[in-house]
């Protein structure tokens, strides 16, 4: 189903408040994107133009989100996010839409056609479209529906119905297992951007405007689950995000440590190393919170922030002076995922 884009309004991102939250950020998009169905929580409205079985999946998703995220602060001993408001979740059927809605809200140009989903925080919403409008998904299930298209040409020539029937069979198994990577996806990126939500509205990180991209994304990925009834978080493994970063370290694409605490922003439209950045960060934030909790925590919360000359130190320095030495750090790091595979 199409839905009534803010392109139809003849607004442009520069016309749009220079900041809104809570109910001034829902009532906003409702004004922007009529055609929603709001689906409401306790905590959350989740606007989606998409079906709503799919969007109880992610309900249930963002909630336990909350929970997980608010458990990993309290371990750390630092504030939750705060919890007087409904949080904001934009979910677009069609990648199209969410391409335009992120043009004419946030002026994101190609980034949109390189991400799943963002966090606004000139909003407070986060925004994201479901994955079986993905390119490899889209082909996926093209490639199954030509074979069995193929299977019932067969079956009407006469082929053998033994045969017809275990093509059909290993048809249907191809459709589970998409259907299970697609869920797998949704729910992923659901968590994902909800993170980036909750550090950006919580007072836990007070330097968080001025981290670098890496570290929000490491917080992020060392949420991610597909599992989100489970516990999830830093603290606990995911496969798809710990298999990934020993595959990078094993075949020696990872970053050196000191030139990735130095990275700033990631180029999502022309880097050649963006997934490798978000397995690295995600299995360094992982890794510290096993491994250093505390100082990890110190780290976070000191950040960012300037110090008594006015200045905010590297990120390096804030990393030595709450961690350790780079070098050691990094050895321990690597020596672990090493030997774990």
């Amino acid at each position: 189903m199409a839905i009534s884009l803010i392109l139809a309004l003849a607004i442009s991102a520069a016309e749009l408040p220079t900041a809104t939250s809570g109910d001034e950020s829902i009532a906003l998009a409702r004004q922007l994107l009529p055609r929603t169905t709001a689906h409401r929580t306790s905590r959350y409205v989740v606007l989606a133009d998409t079906d709503r079985e799919l969007i109880r999946g992610v309900v249930i998703a963002l909630e336990e989100t909350r929970r997980q995220y608010d458990r990993w602060c309290r371990t750390l001993r630092l504030p939750t996010a705060r919890t007087d408001e409904r949080l904001l979740c934009i979910v677009f059927h069609s990648r199209d839409d969410f391409a335009a809605f992120a043009e004419q809200t946030e002026s994101l140009g190609k980034t949109a056609a390189h991400v799943n989903g963002y966090f606004s925080p000139r909003f407070d919403w986060i925004v994201w479209f479901d994955p079986g409008d993905s390119e490899d998904i889209d082909k996926a299930t093209k490639t199954i529906d030509q074979a069995e298209a193929d299977i019932d040409a067969a079956n009407a020539q006469g082929a053998s119905p033994e045969r017809v029937e275990e093509a059909r069979r290993q048809i249907d198994a191809a459709r589970a297992e998409l259907s299970d990577h697609e869920y797998a996806r949704r729910t992923e990126v659901s968590i994902h951007e909800a993170v980036h939500q909750l550090v950006h509205v919580g007072a836990a990180f007070p330097g968080r405007d001025r981290w670098p991209d890496w570290l929000h994304e490491g917080i992020a990925v060392a949420f991610e689950t597909d599992q989100p009834r489970k516990p999830f978080g830093p603290d606990r493994d995911h496969a798809s995000r710990t298999n990934g970063f020993a595959t990078v370290l094993s075949e020696g694409r990872n970053i050196p440590l000191r030139d990735f605490l130095a990275l700033d922003r990631i180029d999502h439209v022309g880097g050649r190393h963006v997934g490798v950045v978000y397995d690295q960060a995600g299995s360094l934030i992982s890794w510290l919170h096993r491994r250093r909790r505390h100082d990890l925590a110190t780290f976070l919360s000191t950040v960012g922030i300037p110090g008594e000359d006015g200045q905010i130190p590297s990120v390096e320095t804030a990393f030595v002076e709450t961690i350790g030495a780079v070098d050691d750090i990094e050895r321990r790091w690597l020596t672990e995922i090493q030997e774990a595979k």
